[in-house]
């Protein structure tokens, strides 16, 4: 998948994806996601952190874990990811 189109700036896209998705599934504002992770994993983040870092596509694996954890969502399977990846790099 060579493209000049693909950069960092794409699979930030792809992770903003992947917890703006389970977190609408969830039906889960900013604020509660933040709370669900300060409760289940001790990180502290301010729900407008949490919100400008997702938006953004700009957060740490750690923190997409955490979310995911907090949620009780399970990782996206192979098939799915490849879905939102081809999705988002059409995009770019």
């Amino acid at each position: 998948m060579k493209d000049s189109r693909i950069n960092k700036s794409s699979w930030d896209k792809v992770c903003a994806t992947l917890v703006q998705q389970a977190r609408q599934k969830n039906n889960l504002t900013f604020r509660d996601l933040a709370e669900l992770i300060k409760q289940k994993t001790s990180i502290d983040i301010e729900p407008n952190n949490l919100a400008n870092r997702v938006n953004r596509g700009n957060f740490s694996a750690s923190l997409l874990l955490a979310a995911f954890f907090a949620m009780e969502e399970p990782l996206p399977r192979s098939n799915e990811l490849e879905n939102i990846v081809v999705k988002v790099f059409e995009q770019s």
